[in-house]
Formats: structure tokens, sequence, C-alpha cells
């Protein structure tokens, strides 16, 4: 039995930690020993309640010597086969700490960046590119989750040799889920999940939707928001001066984005960068229309029959989106429906979980 260590620097259940579960969940049914190693939080309640092992260790920043030592003590008590590092956090801690141990083959996965991402910071922005670089000298094979991932880090002087693409799965509980119908004389639910942060650009969004108000006043709809993050104050004190603020609903975190998605008829996702689009293709899964930003990643995930896609910088764009779909049932229809069939063919999680294995394989016979 091959024994592999998922390390992860995050413990909330956004994308990658989501990942990480999902790659655990898959490697314990097809025979494999996983063990997750990350932060204390939801990830660790997750992995205790579905009886996968894991090790909690708190992880601070890129020269956490207490996180340093117990990750190297940890990994060394496993014994693994496979390391397999997830995001730049894990990625810096974890490949520091066993640079210098041989034992077992080193996989990093990168979540996050494309051209497209950028920090709020630039000096620390180059600090983590440069730590990019940097862990691509310890690893026995990396993985990009889209292709614009894997276009970045090849600018970053990523190897092609030991590059792969192994785009995120969809949990097919999103595929089972059947969305509510509204009777008529309810407003439909327009609905968004993820940080309230700069990249998700919220702003943008309301703005669009002020402007879908302003042009189509007996439109009936409300929009929620599933997620928090630092813009909270800010985006409930944009919607009040743009005078939405009575149909706009901040939801917060949730503990089932799937059952909220029930309710949900429009799915909107207007980011400045995306890695995958994880939330959007659960938003697909579920067969909910969705209205996308035209960058890289979220025209693999849709393709070209499943959504709508807009620029992200103008909300115009974005409303007439809204517009158009608020007032053509047939079309949501039509996109939800080629949507659900696009992840089940193409995104599932099977199909990662698969995929993965085939590449510890390959990477435990490299010499």
């Amino acid at each position: 039995m091959k024994k592999i260590a998922l390390i992860s620097g995050d413990s909330s259940l956004s994308g990658a930690p989501t990942h990480v579960l999902q790659l655990a969940r898959g490697l314990k049914k097809a025979g494999f020993d996983p063990l997750i190693i990350c932060p204390p939080g939801p990830l660790c309640k997750k992995a205790e309640a579905e009886k996968i092992p894991y090790e909690a260790i708190p992880m601070g920043g890129p020269f956490d010597r207490r996180a340093l030592g117990l990750i190297d003590k940890a990994i060394r008590k496993f014994n693994p086969d496979i390391a397999h590092f997830h995001g730049i956090r894990a990625g810096w801690l974890g490949l520091i700490a066993t640079r210098r141990n041989k034992k077992f083959k080193k996989i990093y996965t990168e979540h996050l960046w494309t051209k497209n991402y950028h920090l709020s910071n630039p000096a620390y922005e180059q600090f983590q590119l440069r730590g990019l670089q940097f862990m691509e000298r310890y690893t026995d094979w990396n993985i990009a989750v889209s292709e614009a991932v894997k276009n970045f880090l090849i600018s970053r002087g990523f190897r092609k040799e030991k590059l792969s693409v192994i785009p995120n799965g969809i949990n097919p509980e999103f595929l089972r889920l059947k969305v509510i119908k509204k009777p008529k004389g309810l407003p439909l639910i327009l609905g968004s999940v993820g940080s309230l942060n700069r990249v998700k650009n919220y702003t943008g969004i309301l703005k669009a939707l002020a402007q879908v108000k302003e042009k189509e006043p007996n439109l009936d709809f409300h929009y929620q928001i599933i997620g928090d993050g630092p813009l909270r104050k800010n985006l409930e004190k944009l919607a009040r001066q743009l005078k939405i603020n009575h149909i706009v609903h901040f939801q917060g975190r949730v503990e089932s984005v799937s059952e909220r998605l029930r309710h949900i008829n429009i799915f909107i996702n207007a980011s400045f960068s995306e890695s995958f689009g994880l939330a959007v293709g659960e938003a697909m899964a579920a067969g909910i229309p969705v209205i996308v930003s035209k960058i890289d990643s979220l025209k693999t995930l849709v393709g070209k029959k499943a959504g709508i896609f807009v620029n992200p910088k103008k909300p115009e764009e974005i409303a007439e989106a809204v517009i158009k779909l608020l007032k053509d049932k047939k079309l949501c229809e039509r996109l939800g429906s080629a949507g659900r069939k696009r992840i089940e063919k193409e995104f599932s999680e099977e199909k990662m979980i698969k995929k993965t294995i085939a590449l510890y394989q390959k990477v435990l016979k490299a010499k």
C-alpha cells in the first residue's frame, strides 16, 4: 500500500483544501494510505468525519520555524512514498522542511497563479513569485490545475518536461442537485460564491446590477453572495450607495454551498483571475446557467455553449448578460443543461483522481 502525504497550507473549504479532501477520499478508496497535513480548521473536521488520517499543524509565514520543524517531523513519522504539496504556503514550508530528505518523491500543485492574478502589494507579489521558482528546484513533478496556470508557471521558469495539467474535479453531489423552480410571482435569484476580495470583482457585479435596475426596473430579482472576506463592509456600503441594498444579500460563509446553490437561478462570476473556477464548475454541475469572465481558465471550463462571457472590467456587459438571461427562460435551460453535461464529461472528480493516481505511478517508476 503506497503512502501519500497531502500537505495544504489552507484549512478552509475553498478550492485547494476541497481538492485535497477529494483527493484523499479517492486515494483511500483506491487502496492508498493518505495523510492530510494542514492547519487546524474545517478541513481537519471534514477529514475526521470521513475517517481520513490528518495532522493539524499551524502554518504561519514563509519563515515559520515551528511549522518547518513540525512538518518535517510529521512527514518523517509517516514515511510516505510521495509528499504532495498544495499551494504556495504548503509548498514553501514543506519543501524547505524536507529539502534534504531524498526518501520520497515530491510533487507540487499550483492552485492560484495565472497571468491575470496580482497581489495588492507588488513587493510581496514578487517575493511569492520568486518563491515559486525556488520551489521548482526541489520537486520531482509539478501540476497545474488549468492550462492558464501551466502557461504562467512556464513563463516563470518551470520546466515543461516535469509539468502536467490536471484540472480540479467537481464533487458528484453537485451533479445530483435539483435547483428549486420558483413559482410565478417570486423573484429570480442571482448568485455568486467566493471570497469578498478585489480579485473576485464584486464591485463590478454590484455596479452592473444597479444598471439592470435602472434599465429594466420591472425585472424582479435578488442577488445572493455566498462567502466572506476583507471587502464585505465596503461592498455593503456600495450596495447602499447604489440603492440596491434591498435586493443584495450577503450570506457569509455557509456550511453547505450545495444546499444554497439549489436556490440560485443564474450564477455570476466576474473575477479578474481564476486558476480553474471551482465555484463556476459546481454551479454548472447543478444545471445553473452561468455568466463568467472572458479569461483563459473560464473559457476552458465553460466551453463555447455552456455560458455567457463578459469583460469583467465592463459592468455594462455584465448587466446586458443578466438582462438577457432574466428575460429568456429557454436560454437559461439550454445553458444549464449544456453546463451539466460538460462537467460530467470533462471535469468529474473521478477523472481528476484517476489522472492524479496515474501521475503518482509514473513518478514512482522514474529513477
